[in-house]
């Protein structure tokens, strides 16, 4: 019998398990050292008597509590490190630990500690300790009695052995040479006594005559001399050439000394042993790799006596502490010792009984089993049973089930339907979901109709495909699978998946095609609007005007779109990691300080970081422009919260900061003009019309300081007439007009303009207050008007008292002409008629210079002009002159403009005369037309005619200024200088471009009308 089997006291025990468990609970309660078996947990779950007497407290006290309760606090630390290293095998031992139990009265009792671990099949399980107590006096006293038990020991089992007559037993000298030798060993080796008293131990025929064996003898006596204990098995041979085995030990025996006073000598014949041992061992493992546990039980207790590995495995349990249980205690379908005797009575008649149970695992759990049992009388009655785990096999059947339930709720609910085509009779046989889904009567699809029918409900735009498919599998006769429309009885389309197979008869021919059809119009539809999200998605990604990127959870860039392509000038993005990204030139905005790799957003990203506030990145582009880039991210994570991959978005915001740099810029100088502003002031309110900014050198002559008017209300600061008259213009600016007033403030004449004042996304955000001192240029005004009214006095009266002289002088020649006509010769005549003309020329002089002086004073107020019906009135006016000249006149659509219509006719008037007039030998060829120019229309007048030298293109708009005699060109010289007095009056200009003999084109400028 093998020593793991006489270990277990099972099935091959000399003893019964329970007087086994009886002996060795006496054991362990007579030794005077405390024995305890704790948990996995540190918790009690044995103590001897020992222990019980050493702490002071009852068993039951102590049962379930942890080790602590009886250890100080360090010592139960240090002893919990201990298990742990030994563990982990961390530099652990198995000197023993001294300690300190803390009895039930208080008392502190110093003992010392063998510790040992209970590891089943690399499981930690608890732990074994065994404690002494180190005081003197129950260290005395146990030397005494250890020395006592052990003489009586040493005689006790020297007699015992010596007369055992199973055993060989020897006694030798130290020397070697044979003291004594028992009956059993003499008549074993055929010899007598006195013929081997005094011999050399190894030479005697006990080891026969090999001389390799007796040198290893030789060896074992000397190192039994030397006080060694010398455990042996050797393989012999007897007188007949037969082989067997002998194990035993060469002991030591001491005096008080510890000098060694001779050597017992032990050994048995083995060989049956052995063989039985390879027989049991080989049972063993094939049982112990066994996918079933197998059992042995005792039929009248119910107590296990042996387990394989796999039965401890499946319950938890180690071999030691199943062997300790029985059958009732852990079987739920024998719950008790009468169910036990039942079943073993049912067991004993029949033999053999199968059924199926189910077993209870040590932690409480259970699990199904089917069970053999067999009834087996050898040297006793045993029970074997063999226990099957169906765990799996109860889940297959159960999803079996389910699955069957499913299918028929299904069919049930329309969600799959069976067919079965009967190819010669051209039947098609189908259940009622099937039936409806096509359109079909149910009724009818349970008779059978023909194919035909079920094709024509399939979608136009698959049908075709689903023909060739049907056709081809019965052709080949094998599987079929088609994804396909079809129109349902309510027209409603419906998406199915068909799958079938075709069976033939002996001969290879088609007769049945069964299979089933189900309905997955929620699944595409899924699908599709699936594939519409990605594809908008994926064209989202593209049009983004953000740069996206996105990377991987180790930081592998793998796809990036255009814009992010755009911002960098390149394909930049095939980074492989993190490590990778120090080869992207970035660096701080703010800082001009390199961005190390792990600090950059996606890397951060990709490490589960949420990049809400955005990184202002400095980057130096593919095509070496730098740029500045806002980035944000965020980590996209599975279902187990692990990020998968990173998203981050790149903003180009370059020209944003310039703008930015720009206004801060720009802020500055305005500040340092606001502080510097040249005779006036300047103000910045908020939404409040709060003064947040004020300055300007007008304040130098005034008796308050700036700084007082920041931070507050310009309704606080001046009297509520002002306010009144002045709010309008402030609240104006900030609704995003300008406007402009005077007022009189501190005796002075003040002229305002407030503006609004915009962002770089062109929204107001304050409104500006612009103060200028006119108090001067009012005055002056006011002296310039009183001085322009005398002058208007006099050009009046001037040219009426100059023209009465001229019409006198014109009357008086006109009766001398009537008169005296016929008296005067040809000479008197010619000069009657030079002063006549010189008079009347005169006159034009003075009444073009009224008229040029009235421009500004007698001028009508401003309207929406139609520059075409101006335009219209003076070719009516021309027209004589028009037909005389021969003059072809050409216009465009002319404007509507804001002017004054009879200031502007004659504008055109005068310039149309003079186009006319210097037109050369050619009859006039004249243009008019406009073009839109901002806010005002440049019109133009254009002709063919003489020209005018480059140079001289100023003083043709200057009073009585001509480039042409009287006799070449009629005229005052006062009508372009009365043409540009009157666009200057319209807020516009007029020039003339032009060159000798090339024509002439005059421009002038008009304000759009509203």
């Amino acid at each position: 019998m093998s020593d793991r089997a006489e270990a277990a006291g099972g099935f091959w025990a000399d003893v019964d398990g329970g007087r086994a468990l009886d002996r060795f609970r006496t054991l362990v309660n007579v030794v005077d050292d405390g024995i305890y078996q704790l948990d996995a947990e540190g918790r009690f779950v044995a103590v001897n008597d020992t222990v019980v007497e050493l702490t002071g407290y009852a068993r039951e006290d102590l049962l379930g509590e942890h080790a602590s309760f009886v250890l100080a606090d360090e010592d139960a630390g240090r002893i919990e490190g201990e298990i742990r290293d030994r563990l982990s095998g961390d530099e652990a031992g198995d000197e023993p630990l001294d300690f300190t139990v803390r009895t039930a009265d208080d008392e502190a009792i110093r003992c010392e500690l063998e510790l040992h671990l209970l590891v089943e099949e690399g499981a930690f399980q608890g732990s074994i300790g065994v404690v002494s107590d180190v005081s003197d006096r129950k260290q005395a006293e146990r030397e005494l009695r250890e020395r006592e038990r052990a003489l009586q020991r040493k005689e006790r089992r020297y007699e015992a052995v010596f007369e055992d007559p199973n055993i060989l037993v020897g006694l030798v000298a130290p020397d070697g040479t044979v003291l004594d030798i028992n009956e059993t060993a003499m008549e074993y080796i055929d010899a007598d006594l006195d013929d081997v008293r005094g011999e050399p131990f190894w030479q005697t025929p006990w080891w026969g005559t090999e001389a390799e064996i007796q040198d290893d003898v030789r060896e074992w006596v000397e190192r039994a001399a030397d006080g060694e204990y010398v455990d042996f098995e050797i393989d012999l041979t007897d007188p007949d050439g037969e082989p067997y085995t002998i194990s035993g030990y060469f002991r030591p025996v001491t005096n008080e000394d510890g000098e060694v006073v001779s050597i017992i000598v032990s050994d048995r014949d083995v060989t049956e042993r052995k063989e039985r041992e390879r027989e049991l061992e080989l049972f063993r493992t094939l049982l112990d790799h066994s996918n079933d546990s197998v059992l042995v039980v005792d039929p009248e207790t119910g107590q296990y006596l042996d387990a394989n590995d796999t039965a401890c495995e499946r319950r938890g349990y180690a071999r030691s502490e199943l062997l300790d249980l029985t059958v009732p205690d852990v079987e739920m379908d024998l719950p008790d010792q009468e169910a036990w005797q039942s079943f073993v009575d049912e067991l004993r008649t029949e033999k053999r009984l199968t059924f199926e149970g189910t077993h209870r695992r040590k932690d409480g759990s259970t699990y199904p089993v089917e069970v053999n049992t067999a009834y087996v009388e050898l040297d006793q009655e045993y029970i074997l049973a063999v226990a099957r785990d169906v765990t799996e096999r109860r889940e297959y059947e159960r999803m079996l089930e389910e699955a069957k339930s499913q299918l028929e709720a299904a069919t049930e609910a329309g969600a799959v339907g069976t067919w079965e085509w009967r190819i010669p009779e051209d039947e098609m046989v189908v259940g009622g979901s099937f039936a409806r889904t096509f359109g079909i009567d149910p009724d009818d699809a349970h008779e059978g109709v023909p194919l035909g029918q079920f094709i024509e409900a399939i979608h136009e735009g698959d049908r075709d495909r689903v023909e060739t498919a049907i056709e081809a599998v019965v052709e080949t006769g094998g599987e079929y699978e088609e994804e396909y429309r079809v129109w349902d009885a309510d027209d409603d389309l419906r998406w199915v998946v068909a799958r079938g197979h075709v069976e033939c008869d002996d001969d290879g021919e088609p007769v049945r095609f069964p299979g089933a059809l189900t309905d997955i119009t929620e699944r595409k539809r899924a699908e599709l609007e699936l594939q519409r999200n990605k594809e908008q998605l994926e064209t989202l990604f593209e049009v983004l005007p953000a740069g996206v990127v996105v990377a991987e959870s180790d930081g592998r860039i793998v796809e990036a779109n255009d814009t992010a392509h755009e911002i960098w000038g390149g394909d930049v993005f095939d980074a492989e990691s993190v490590e990778e990204y120090e080869r992207y030139p970035v660096q701080w905005a703010d800082l001009g300080e390199p961005v190390d790799p792990e600090e950059m957003t996606m890397a951060r990203v990709v490490d589960g970081e949420e990049v809400t506030d955005p990184d202002v990145l400095e980057i130096e582009a593919v095509d070496g422009d730098r740029r500045i880039v806002e980035a944000e991210g965020m980590p996209i994570r599975g279902e187990d919260g692990e990020v998968t991959r990173g998203v981050i978005t790149l903003s180009d915001v370059t020209e944003r900061v310039e703008a930015q740099q720009q206004l801060e810029e720009s802020e500055r100088r305005y500040r340092t003009l606001v502080e510097n502003f040249p005779n006036g002031a300047v103000g910045l309110f908020d939404d409040d019309l709060r003064y947040t900014a004020v300055g300007g050198q007008l304040f130098d002559s005034l008796d308050f300081d700036p700084e007082d008017r920041i931070g507050h209300s310009f309704t606080e600061l001046h009297s509520s007439d002002l306010v009144e008259e002045l709010e309008p213009h402030f609240r104006s600016a900030l609704d995003g007009e300008s406007s402009s007033f005077e007022a009189e403030v501190h005796d002075r004449r003040l002229h305002g303009d407030t503006l609004p004042v915009r962002d770089v996304d062109d929204e107001v955000f304050a409104g500006m207050l612009v103060i200028r001192d006119v108090t001067e240029r009012h005055e002056y005004q006011r002296k310039l008007e009183e001085s322009n009214e005398r002058l208007e006095q006099f050009a009046y009266a001037a040219s009426h008292d100059l023209q009465e002289p001229l019409r006198m002088v014109s009357s008086y020649l006109q009766l001398i002409e009537s008169r005296y006509a016929d008296e005067l010769d040809e000479d008197g005549r010619e000069f009657i008629e030079f002063a006549v003309d010189g008079a009347e020329r005169m006159r034009g002089m003075i009444e073009g210079l009224l008229e040029y002086s009235r421009v500004e004073t007698r001028g009508d107020p401003f309207e929406p002009v139609d520059l075409d019906d101006v335009l219209a009135e003076v070719r009516d006016d021309l027209q004589m002159k028009t037909a005389e000249s021969d003059a072809e006149i050409t216009t465009e659509p002319l404007p509507t403009v804001e002017g004054d219509p009879d200031q502007l006719r004659q504008v055109f008037q005068n310039l149309l005369d003079n186009a006319m007039e210097y037109s050369g030998d050619e009859p006039p060829r004249i243009k008019v037309d406009a073009a839109e120019r901002g806010d005002e229309w440049i019109v133009s007048v254009s002709d063919e005619g003489i020209g005018i030298d480059p140079d001289d293109s100023d003083r043709v708009f200057q009073v009585f200024q001509r480039l042409h005699s009287q006799d070449d060109h009629a005229g005052t010289g006062i009508g372009l200088a009365l043409s540009r007095r009157i666009v200057e009056r319209h807020s516009g200009e007029i020039w003339v471009e032009s060159e000798p003999g090339e024509g002439s084109t005059f421009r002038f400028t008009l304000p759009r009308s509203e």
